[in-house]
């Protein structure tokens, strides 16, 4: 038995020019919200964040610096498109978050953050255009009106599906067990498993609750044509002054066998993504 409470924003955004978007963008609208969000709430500007009395209130230490001050998983989960995309004057573009526990109680703050226009660098302009909330267990965006619902995710354990095959499709992802990173090479179906298990039960022991362990028999299910690759990610970091590269893969695969004793899992994870820097966007996995 696992729980904790989470909400969902979509915002949707218009092109004011015509330009290509990265692969990874999760980098670049991460940037967006920190800087927007620590001008909108910063009251002591002058003082390092490391220092100031406020760092354990702070809207913007309790949203964008959690694992840094609080020594927690980061409190939002961003999901945006992994596509390069040759975009024109006009069109539209996606990215949802996920907000963990009384995290979105500050969805106001974020959505100031994101209001307006973003600048992504090299000309690059987006306008917001539209905010809307998802409500996992209708599957429909509703729009966003004077408040964010929050739901509580024990209801994915209820979870079942009559379909007898799963496709899935995991994006840039960075899985560390052990203090090693997982290679492409290597990652098989108890790799998936691991990084199901491991990602629910830290988002739960620090967001809400679970009691005895979470258990995912490895013989009730197969992956079949398994096909993986290396997509290291590169990001700009803004504490360090350097470029990073993150170490990560992509993979494709069909689950076949006793589908509904992983499905519940998959559901959650879909919406809190998998391993590290889902911050930035990584660990995005889709059931299609």
């Amino acid at each position: 038995m696992f729980n904790f409470e989470f909400s969902v924003i979509k915002y949707r955004f218009e092109a004011l020019s015509s330009f290509t978007t990265p692969y990874f963008l999760g980098s670049t609208f991460r940037g967006i919200l920190g800087r927007k969000l620590k001008k909108i709430v910063c009251i002591k500007p002058g003082t390092e964040c490391q220092v100031c009395e406020f760092r354990m209130t702070c809207p913007y230490t309790v949203i964008f610096e959690t694992e840094s001050f609080l020594n927690k998983p980061s409190r939002y989960i961003m999901r945006p498109p992994f596509e390069k995309k040759e975009l024109q004057e006009g069109d539209s573009l996606e990215l949802e978050i996920t907000l963990l526990g009384e995290t979105a109680n500050y969805w106001e703050f974020i959505s100031q953050a994101f209001a307006g226009i973003l600048n992504l660098g090299k000309d690059r302009y987006l306008k917001t255009v539209g905010m809307e909330f998802y409500h996992p267990f209708e599957g429909i965006y509703y729009p966003v009106k004077s408040f964010i619902p929050r739901f509580e995710a024990y209801h994915f354990l209820e979870f079942i599906t009559g379909q007898k095959k799963l496709d899935i499709k995991i994006y840039p992802t960075s899985l560390k067990f052990g203090g090693e990173f997982v290679s492409y090479k290597t990652f098989n179906k108890e790799t998936l498993i691991k990084a199901i298990v491991s990602r629910i039960s830290v988002v739960a022991n620090h967001y809400g609750l679970k009691t005895g362990k979470i258990f995912i028999d490895p013989s009730a299910i197969e992956l079949e044509n398994l096909k993986t690759r290396a997509v290291p990610m590169k990001r700009w970091s803004n504490r360090k002054k350097t470029h990073m590269v993150i170490p990560a893969f992509e993979a494709e695969f069909t689950i076949s066998g006793e589908i509904n004793a992983i499905y519940p899992y998959l559901t959650t994870v879909e919406l809190i993504n998998l391993g590290k820097s889902v911050s930035f966007g990584l660990g995005r996995i889709d059931i299609l």
